[in-house]
């Protein structure tokens, strides 16, 4: 039996201001290191919207939460009782919410993680963007902001600045849109899993953030696949 590690791609569609999708990757990067010797795992970060509603210019977290999950809603949030706080918790993860947090629009964001794709550091600056928000409270619609995490990972802050300003960049963006209502994905995080030269073949689908044991038990059905 050959020991060559199986060549997988994992597409996860989600949004930057999604704890659960932030939880999801952390048990995704935990699973992938238990089982490194076993695979090759390429990681691609797809664009979701969560709340195409906003404003320009955000909302701030306490009128937002309040819009969206009412009074009790705004409660449990600043106060901690909301599950992904303990997941994250477990997971070295600290969720950091206040009156005074801001929540913005994320198109600028999935732009520059298209960006950081083509340049081979985009499963990183994911991270950043995560930590930036939740745990920092930057406003990741913040160019000053946006300009450091692409530095913070060894990219070129004008060249990816200028990609936000991009036709190309914003129609990929657009049509990204589109594909997540043709393939039906209205929650996230979303995750699609393949063997990497078969991308037409048998995709092993789940949603939301399942435990990392999901995780080795899905890439292990799709190395049987790969007759390995």
């Amino acid at each position: 039996m050959s020991t060559k590690p199986v060549e997988v791609t994992v597409e996860v569609t989600s949004d930057v201001v999604c704890p659960w999708c932030w939880v999801g990757k952390r048990h995704l990067d935990i699973a992938l290191e238990q089982v490194k010797d076993e695979f090759n795992v390429h990681v691609r970060w797809r664009p979701f919207n969560l709340n195409p509603w906003l404003p320009e210019e955000g909302m701030n977290f306490k009128e937002f939460a309040i819009t969206k999950f009412g009074e009790d809603g705004l409660k449990r949030f600043t106060s901690g009782q909301v599950p992904f706080f303990e997941k994250g918790k477990a997971v070295g993860l600290k969720f950091n919410y206040t009156n005074n947090t801001r929540v913005v629009p994320t198109k600028k964001a999935h732009i520059l993680l298209e960006y950081a794709h083509r340049e081979g550091k985009q499963h990183q600056l994911k991270e950043k963007l995560f930590g930036a928000y939740y745990t920092d409270g930057y406003d990741i619609s913040d160019h000053l902001v946006l300009g450091d995490l692409l530095e913070s990972v060894g990219l070129n802050k004008d060249e990816g600045l200028s990609k936000l300003s991009d036709p190309e960049y914003i129609k990929h963006y657009e049509e990204e849109m589109i594909e997540n209502k043709r393939k039906g994905i209205s929650g996230v995080p979303n995750f699609e899993l393949y063997l990497s030269n078969s991308p037409s073949g048998v995709r092993q689908s789940f949603s939301g953030a399942q435990p990392v044991e999901t995780f080795i038990a899905v890439l292990r059905r799709l190395k049987l696949l790969a007759k390995v």
